[in-house]
């Protein structure tokens, strides 16, 4: 199938193994790239033929709005939209574009195993013979699906992001320091990654973007994002993709 896949690094280089892997036809666009593309006139014909738009912008609501009107504005009109459902609800996202009912909300969280599991969600505008499709699409990369209720972070993102939350607070107050915070998690609780590694893989900037949505969302103070994350996301220091986070990646 002719994938076309745009986003924000790492979730660009997840999907995009997973769809090379299954031998479609893939074409990249990174976000900070796309608009420019777009005014250059490079965007038209990469998009044309496209089947199958996957977008996964997790930074902030305004951003991925802007991206999935560039997309709409040159996907063929049955184009099923596939879009990453963690900084915003399916349903907001499909009102962003042409034809709502083509667009299914999904869930990953990097790294994604060769064989593991999407959230599949429906937007209040979302056909089932929509669903059905990106059903079908995900299992053809190897991955399971469950469906779930709609809405910012689904049930991995949303989880996760609130314990990497949780625990940037506990370095910020001293309670620990990081290594120490995720030796606890792993050693204590058998989590696979400790949850501040967990975030510098993720990217900070995603991890705010989660946090962000749900406080919007929901209004709860239990989501509102913790000052330290904001100032390491406004500080540049996103995890592995600029080399420091909660940890330093600089030598690695």
């Amino acid at each position: 199938m002719r994938i076309a896949i745009a986003g924000e690094i790492p979730f660009v280089d997840e999907v995009e193994r997973l769809c090379r892997r299954a031998a479609h036809d893939v074409r990249v666009f990174l976000v900070e790239d796309f608009l420019g593309a777009i005014e250059a006139g490079l965007v038209a014909d990469k998009l044309a033929d496209i089947e199958i738009a996957i977008e996964v912008h997790n930074e902030s609501a305004a951003a991925k709005q802007e991206l999935l009107l560039a997309l709409g504005t040159y996907l063929p009109e049955d184009a099923l939209v596939l879009t990453s459902c963690l900084a915003t609800s399916a349903t907001q996202a499909a009102s962003w574009t042409r034809r709502p009912e083509r667009v299914v909300g999904f869930g990953l969280l990097p790294p994604v195993p060769d064989e593991g599991i999407i959230e599949l969600t429906s937007a209040l505008q979302t056909a089932e013979s929509a669903l059905v499709q990106a059903d079908l699409f995900w299992r053809g990369l190897g991955q399971e699906t469950i469906v779930v209720d709609d809405g910012p972070g689904l049930v991995r993102a949303r989880t996760v992001c609130c314990l990497i939350n949780e625990a940037a607070g506990l370095l910020m107050e001293g309670v620990a320091s990081a290594e120490d915070i995720d030796q606890a998690m792993l050693l204590g609780m058998n989590y696979p990654i400790g949850p501040l590694a967990w975030a510098d893989i993720i990217g900070l900037d995603a991890v705010l973007g989660v946090i962000t949505g749900l406080f919007e969302e929901w209004g709860d103070d239990h989501y509102r994002p913790t000052p330290l994350l904001r100032r390491m996301v406004a500080a540049g220091m996103l995890g592995q993709k600029t080399g420091r986070g909660f940890f330093n990646y600089e030598d690695a």
